[in-house]
Formats: C-alpha cells, structure tokens, sequence
C-alpha cells in the first residue's frame, strides 16, 4: 500500500524527543502528561457552612441619627470568594491522596467520567526515518513491555514506572520490527541499521533477557520486503529484503527449515519450482508463494502451511495479481486477493481445505497498512469478531473530507452487515485490539473534536462513546494514527507513524506509549 501522509508533531526548535517528566508517583522514563489526554468528573459542591449566629447591634446614644444599613456584599464578590475555597479545599484534597485532579471545560464536564490510569513514555528516535508502524506492545502479570528503538522496557501498568529495561543487542543497532504474539511470554523482534534489518532475536517478557540471536543468509532471489516476522506457536518464520526466509523455533533458537531447502515444495507437483514471497503467522501459519508452471507461465496460491517442517497442508489458487495478495487473518483465514494492485480489495474468506468460504461484499478500499504487513494477524487495521470481520476503510470518492469508515461482514455469508462513518472535522476510526469480543475503535481528536473510545454493535453498528478524551493534550501527544489497544481497564496507544525525516524535530508532547482509562 501507499505510504500513509505525514503525521508527525514537529516544530523547528531543538529536538527534545528523549524529554522525561516528573510527576507525582511515576518511575524513571515516565510522565504524567497524559493526564491532560483525560476529561475530568464534574467537580462536586462544596458542602453549606453552618450559619453563624449574629450578635445584635449595641443601643444607639439618645440624639445619635439612624444607623445606615450596611451595603450588601456583591454577588460577583462572593461567587469567587466561595470558588476559591472550593479550589483549596479540592486542592488539599487530591495532594493528600497523591493525585492531582484538573479543572475541565464546561463541555469536558458534561462528559463526566473517572480517573483511574494515566501516564505517558517519552518518544525515542530511531534514525531509520520510520516509515512503518511497530507494534511491539505485550503484557506480563506484572508489566506493561514496549520495544523502543534503542531498548525494550517493561512498566509499571499503575503508574508507569520503571521496572526493568534492557538495551538492543548489537552495537549501533536499532529495533526495527516486532510480533505480537507474546506465547510463553517470549517475544521475537529484528534488529539492525540503516536500511538493513535482518538480524532477529528472542526476548523473555519478565527480564529483558535475549534468549536467542540470528542474522539471516543472503539470497539473490529473496523477494524484496520490510522485514517480517509470522510466528505461530513455537515457531517463528522470519525474513528480511535479500535475505533467506528461516524458521526457528522460539524456545530455543533452532532452526527448523529455510525456504530454500530442497524439497520443501515437493508432494504438490511443483518439483521445486516454486518460492515463497511472504510469510503471516497466527492460529496457521499461511505462505503466499510463487510457482513456475512450464516454462513462461506463473500462478500464485495462499497455503497453509505446518510450521515445523514448512511442508504444505493446503492450497488455494489466487488471481492474476495474486503476487501482491495479502493475508488479513489466519483463523479464517481472509486474503486480499486483488483483481488489480494497489486498487479495491477482494477479500476471500477460505475454508478448512483451501476452498472458498465465501467472498465478501462490495469493493472496499484500505486507508493504508500502517503496520507494513508485518507478518503478524490479524492485520493491525482489522480485527476478527465470533464470526464477523471488520475493518477500517479509506473515505469514500464523494466524501469532502478525510473522515475514514468502519465496516463489517459476516464470514459465513459474506454480506456487509454496516458501514460507519467517522463525525467530526478530519476524525479518524483507529481500531482497538483486545481480547474480548467487543468491536471498540480509538477515535483520534483534534482542535475542533475531542478524541475517544467508542464501541459499535457487532449487528447494527450503533455507536456508543465509552470515554472521551480532551481534544488537544498539551503535555502528551501520541499522533493521528496510533496502535491502540485495551488490556484490564486500561486503553494503551502505542505510537504509529511518526516521520523522522532530516531537519525535522519531534516535539517534547511526542510519547512513544500513553495510558488513559479505557471505563
């Protein structure tokens, strides 16, 4: 897909991009910023005052005039006298409990809502120019982990303190993709610099540890690609522009098989002519894969595959552009099969034999992949819900703005169930990745809309608003298109695209990680 706009912060002073806070309560690395991400309760009023008994005026002297009434106290007076020991009072109040509360606007007000979880990570620079999203985000029983460029830091959910970190292996090197998938509370993410990331490695979840470490092997006819990473169960699958896709297994490290070996491709008549072109992981592993059919023709097929031999299970044969197919979800598996590239999608839901499911309705077109088909599923744009796929969708031809869509399908009869526009001026509908069966989207804000976390009905699409979000944080900014996901009460938005382009800096109110609460 195309490379998604802009969508950095950025301003022409000295790049503060490592900038810390000092909050109340938080470990080192941490910031309280996104404290002014979350819309305050309304204030409660202050209780009433006892009444004071009045003494009654001394008796006048015979002769003396009639006393004059005093000048009743001005309403406008008295307003701000009673605010200000509301002000202290509330003041007090929340130094004692360790917790600063801020005032909000008439309208943040009228949102209500409660505090429970807020902080921030300060955004770390890559130097890659970043033209991709890493999602790189898991959950221990004890941390939150986030890989950053330079290292990978497990926090404190509560208050975002520190407990561990652990830099990136190699020196000079930077992380430059992750998985997902966190099994056994492992993680696998690649490594290298400049434009060369091909250098993949284990990390256990609770330390920071590395457990494993490869670089992979040069191949001239390796398809050129970001570097992936398709993980399911134990083994990983791994590979990097020119170099030889490999399996390995996660626990210790072993390799299992490359995509080169002889006879990989044996036992479906292809004698080895065929080569895979990308690899996603998930519930199955699924190849699309390239064969040679006589001597000028070519097909391409999505197949599943047995991840530790590499050796097919199934086949489906896709269209003529099958080459720049691309696998949304692994459990159906759902291809994006297209009738022409970079144009509108086909999506194809397979069954458990590599027959056709079903196809699903219209011809939707996708905003963009900001995750760079990073070898994990389902996609970060899509999400697979009981037996309903939805997705966000580019804004329609019509449309006089860049408000995107949500929609969903049905994956047994292929029909499109709704379609949901994002309101407001230049909103977008960012879906939240959870382990629940709830259809929730972080709705970016700006100036003018206050962000938020809403949930639609899986049936109608009838929106409902969860939290809402100050429009424009001054402390915290986590960009117009994050990774959003839910963990407990707590909604994580994980930085997406942010460009790193020379001569630009990145603003202080760049996170890299922010929570708010997500009830």
């Amino acid at each position: 897909m195309g490379e998604p706009p802009k969508q950095n912060d950025t301003s022409t002073g000295k790049s503060t991009g490592t900038s810390t806070g000092t909050g109340m309560g938080t470990g080192p690395g941490t910031s309280t910023g996104a404290d002014d991400y979350v819309i305050a309760p309304p204030v409660p009023s202050a209780p009433p005052l006892p009444p004071v008994a009045q003494m009654p005026p001394p008796p006048l002297p015979v002769g003396a005039p009639p006393a004059v009434p005093p000048r009743p106290a001005s309403p406008r007076r008295t307003g701000l006298v009673v605010l200000a020991v509301v002000v202290a009072l509330l003041l007090v109040a929340s130094l004692g409990a360790g917790v600063w509360m801020f005032l909000a606007t008439k309208k943040a007000v009228r949102a209500g809502g409660s505090r429970t979880v807020s902080w921030s990570l300060p955004y770390t620079r890559s130097g890659l120019g970043h033209p991709r999203m890493i999602r790189g985000l898991w959950f221990t029983d004890k941390a939150v982990v986030k890989a950053l460029p330079d290292r990978i830091v497990g926090l404190d959910p509560k208050r975002g303190g520190k407990l561990w970190e652990a830099p990136t292996p190699g020196s000079g090197s930077v992380m430059c993709q992750a998985s997902t998938d966190s099994s056994g509370g492992v993680a696998v993410l690649a490594r290298g610099s400049g434009e060369q990331c091909d250098t993949f490695y284990a990390v256990d979840l609770t330390s920071g540890r590395t457990l494993w470490e490869h670089s992979l092997d040069p191949d001239e006819w390796a398809p050129g690609s970001t570097p992936r990473i398709a993980r399911s169960g134990d083994v990983v699958v791994v590979s990097a522009n020119g170099r030889l896709t490999t399996a390995f297994r996660v626990t210790d490290g072993k390799q299992l098989w490359k995509d080169g070996d002889k006879g990989l491709y044996e036992g479906a008549g292809d004698k080895d002519t065929c080569r895979g072109q990308s690899y996603t992981g998930g519930k199955q592993l699924v190849r699309i894969q390239r064969c040679l059919l006589g001597s000028t023709d070519t097909a391409a097929y999505a197949v599943v595959v047995d991840p530790a031999t590499g050796r097919e299970k199934w086949r489906h044969r896709l269209g003529e552009h099958g080459t720049d197919a691309q696998v949304l979800a692994t459990s159906p598996v759902v291809v994006d099969d297209p009738e022409r590239p970079f144009q509108a999608m086909r999506l194809t839901v397979l069954g458990d034999d590599g027959s056709v499911r079903t196809r699903l309705e219209g011809e939707p077109r996708r905003r963009y992949n900001l995750s760079g088909d990073d070898g994990s599923a389902p996609a970060s744009d899509v999400q697979v819900k009981g037996d309903k796929l939805v997705m966000t969708l580019d804004k329609e031809e019509d449309d006089s703005d860049d408000n995107n869509r949500m929609a969903a399908w049905s994956l047994t009869t292929g029909k499109r169930l709704w379609e949901k526009r994002a309101g407001g001026y230049l909103r977008t509908f960012h879906l939240v990745a959870s382990e629940t069966d709830e259809i929730l989207a972080y709705v970016a804000g700006n100036i003018h809309d206050a962000a938020g976390l809403v949930r639609f009905d899986p049936e109608t699409g009838a929106r409902t608003d969860v939290r809402r979000y100050r429009p424009t944080p001054t402390k915290a900014w986590i960009g117009s298109d994050p990774y959003p996901v839910t963990h407990g009460r707590t909604l994580y938005l994980s930085a997406g695209y942010v460009t790193e382009e020379r001569g630009t800096d990145i603003k202080s109110r760049q996170k890299s990680l922010i929570a708010l609460p997500a009830s």
